[in-house]
């Protein structure tokens, strides 16, 4: 007596329950994932009102030429930059000169074809330098 054999095995693969699998993962993953959220520069915009008036000799303006030279002009020093770690010293002494912290304004200007790194650069040196009032030029 010969018996038959009914059970082969099916060439596919089950695909009812994958969805469930996949959506379960997805959730998974978006509650489980942590986004790094950057702060940025902040930033304090000036109140409405009348314009204040500021006297030129505390005024500096920092230049970032195309080719990535840097310049300092004031009314009574204008000079050129000859390298970057100079930059935060030279901005400490006029401030210093001025009567104290945060009396120096900086205006903060760049070549639209300077490189962005060279501006980076510039702007970290701006900040160490501890420059509370700081206007930027966009062109």
């Amino acid at each position: 007596m010969a018996f038959k054999r009914k059970s082969k095995v099916s060439a596919e693969i089950p695909s009812s329950a994958m969805s469930d699998i996949a959506f379960l993962l997805l959730v998974f993953f978006m509650t489980t994932t942590i986004f790094n959220v950057e702060k940025g520069i902040p930033v304090q915009l000036p109140q409405p009102g009348p314009p204040t008036e500021i006297k030129q000799n505390v005024v500096v303006t920092v230049k970032v030429a195309q080719d990535g030279s840097i310049y300092l002009d004031s009314v009574d020093n204008p000079k050129a930059i000859p390298s970057l770690s100079l930059l935060q010293d030279e901005l400490e002494r006029r401030d210093i000169r001025l009567g104290g912290p945060g009396k120096l304004n900086v205006i903060f200007e760049v070549d639209p074809k300077a490189d962005f790194e060279m501006m980076i650069d510039v702007f970290d040196e701006i900040r160490k330098a501890n420059i509370q009032k700081l206007a930027l030029v966009i062109e």
